[in-house]
């Protein structure tokens, strides 16, 4: 990707980022909630899609990579909602002078 700055025009997706809080339930077991803590527009850099056996028939690995403007916000604990899919984290990585910030998610499932 190129180090010029992100344009607007080219930020067609719009993800929201979720932030995971542990709770105790009713019976004492612990519970994760993921809450949507803001959302933002970006660039679809990569789409693949992946599909494998699996003992329950077979399993898609999908990943996707994204261009959105740099924030320090963004964690590798924190998950991305695209498409309403929940993705994982798998990578971020800033691109020129903290103009931009480069997003890996992937999401495996059924």
């Amino acid at each position: 990707m190129k180090n010029a700055p992100v344009r607007a025009g080219s930020l067609l997706e719009k993800l929201t980022v979720e932030r995971a809080a542990t709770a105790v339930g009713d019976f004492g077991n612990t519970v994760t909630l993921w809450t949507p803590i803001f959302d933002v527009r970006a660039e679809l850099i990569e789409h693949t899609q992946e599909e494998e056996p699996a003992d329950t028939g077979s399993r898609i690995t999908i990943r996707a990579s994204f261009s959105i403007r740099h924030t320090s916000a963004l964690t590798m604990t924190d998950r991305v909602i695209w498409g309403g899919e929940a993705f994982d984290i798998v990578g971020l990585k800033a691109l020129g002078r903290k103009q931009a910030l480069q997003v890996d998610v992937r999401r495996v499932g059924p």
